[in-house]
């Protein structure tokens, strides 16, 4: 049987586990020898999905951290995406959880206070100086990770990144396309040149893709932010600043070009899949594409030159608003309050310590070298006092599940720990570097840290478990056309009564408590 959010906040009640809170000694640098200064374990059991899990045990330098810490964690496979946090929920009703484990900030306050997971307040102050100084440094990342004056997880820092907008460069030369688009009235304006220039290809959708079509949202000004310190909208990819007249506009924009026969039928309804968005790709069935800003190397590296010695993809630049205005691609928030680390308060008085002293170990600067750069003379040579990759992406990255392999994907979920954005980019493949670094520092906004009460959460998700898919077909509709946008207003009303202003203020109090 699956378990609900109601069958989460069910089980919360029934729970009340004693911990027991052990002061230990002080430890300024990782433990040679894992002992934590005051007897504590020198191994833990640490639970995660299972992806992340797989891509962990590979990663070589992993067990160089743990040699170099004393510390090893014997890493439990928590179940797929899609079940992970419902497992934990489980697991946490019946007591039996982790030593660590990776929880969602609502499952580490809530049990949190009910005593399953440790505060990891006075712990951090004895154990872990460098995570202190983290905390420190950023208030507001504290006031995230602190509930009711105690902390009961650690949030992963991720990495400034986000989709891009990428072309069939070879299918602009070949249609005679020369200006390259720079809003969303030239893309139109290609995507038709593209139509006619490929009207001999069965099936030829300029713009083609996967997992939901509104990708623009930024160039309307139709996506959620924050302004002088009021919210535009939900913080959500489809529903965003639905009310405003951007979005109705990007809707009737989207309409258009459905109507003309220059986006995927497939795409907009929902019915592509990976498999067969990356063939229209590679095939020349589709042209212009928006996804994850590794995609065009994929491409290049899997398929696209072997289909055709022509085929070659590059990356648009952030489009402007129709008026020329400049903004900015919105990309995730800055800590993932989706991915918090959290410690049993059970084994807390053994394991703790030393835990957090092998944690504690990637937030100095050796401690980073090794997660961000591996090992001196293995993965990296200094140079001019810089480190530089002696191994690449290309060669590393690609390999399949169960190979040893130098890999610093800081997207990927390890151990929460600060990230280096400029070593990441590093080692990204040429194609990918020779967009990303400009790409991401000079055109990207990341999205403002919200943090809800539990209370809040769960009228949040209640609300929004009605109002996305709602949202999502009504405006599908508009855009195939199975609904009028003369009734646009109505829709809005319904959109209301469906909790959009709900949550609207719900996100509002969230920014607030998040950023004073």
């Amino acid at each position: 049987m699956t378990t609900t959010r109601r069958d989460l906040f069910k089980a919360m009640a029934a729970i009340s586990v004693a911990a027991g809170l052990a002061g230990c000694s002080s430890s300024g640098s990782p433990s040679s020898g894992g002992t934590g200064g005051g007897g504590s374990a020198t191994a833990f059991t640490y639970r995660m999905r299972d992806q992340y899990r797989v891509w962990l045990m590979d990663l070589k330098w992993y067990p160089e951290l743990q040699e170099r810490t004393g510390i090893e964690a014997t890493l439990v496979d928590g179940g797929p995406s899609d079940q992970y946090y419902n497992k934990v929920d489980l697991a946490l009703a019946s007591g039996s959880i982790e030593d660590a484990l990776i929880a969602n900030s609502s499952q580490a306050d809530v049990y949190g206070s009910q005593g399953a997971f440790a505060d990891l307040g006075p712990l951090i102050s004895e154990h872990a100086p460098n995570i202190q100084a983290y905390i420190d440094a950023n208030p507001e990342y504290g006031n995230l990770i602190t509930s009711d004056g105690k902390i009961f997880g650690l949030a992963m820092e991720t990495v400034k990144i986000s989709n891009v907008t990428f072309y069939r460069s070879d299918m602009f030369e070949k249609a005679g396309i020369k200006d390259l688009p720079t809003d969303v009235d030239s893309l139109r304006a290609a995507m038709e040149v593209l139509k006619e220039a490929y009207s001999s290809t069965e099936n030829f959708f300029p713009l083609v893709g996967r997992e939901g079509f509104l990708k623009f949202a930024y160039a309307w000004g139709a996506n959620f932010a924050v302004v002088n310190g009021t919210v535009n909208g939900v913080a959500d990819d489809v529903v965003g600043a639905l009310t405003t007249d951007g979005y109705k506009q990007m809707v009737q924009w989207y309409h258009d070009i459905y109507a003309d026969g220059l986006i995927d039928p497939e795409y907009v309804k929902g019915a592509a899949t990976e498999e067969t968005w990356q063939t229209k790709m590679l095939t020349g069935e589709g042209a212009i594409s928006d996804d994850f800003f590794t995609r065009p190397s994929w491409f290049m590296n899997n398929g696209g030159p072997e289909n055709d010695p022509d085929y070659a993809i590059a990356v648009l630049q952030p489009f402007t608003m129709t008026d020329g205005t400049a903004v900015k691609v919105p990309a995730g928030a800055r800590w993932d309050v989706n991915r918090v680390l959290a410690l049993n308060a059970k084994t807390a008085q053994d394991k703790a310590p030393a835990i957090l002293e092998q944690l504690d170990y990637l937030y100095t600067e050796e401690g980073q070298l090794l997660m961000h750069f591996g090992v001196e003379g293995e993965s990296f040579e200094m140079k001019d006092g810089k480190p530089e990759y002696t191994v690449t992406f290309e060669e590393e990255g690609n390999k399949g599940d169960g190979v040893p392999v130098w890999n610093f994907l800081q997207d990927r979920l390890t151990f929460v720990a600060p990230v280096d954005n400029d070593a990441y980019q590093q080692w990204m493949d040429p194609l990918t570097r020779s967009f990303s670094v400009d790409y991401f520092s000079q055109h990207l906004e990341q999205r403002p840290v919200l943090k809800y009460t539990v209370d809040q959460q769960k009228q949040r998700s209640d609300t929004m478990a009605a109002l996305q898919p709602f949202v999502l077909a009504q405006v599908t509709s508009f855009v195939t056309g199975d609904r009028d946008l003369s009734e646009w207003d109505a829709f809005l009303g319904e959109a209301e009564d469906k909790g959009f202003g709900q949550v609207m203020e719900l996100d509002q109090a969230a920014y607030q408590a998040a950023n004073g």
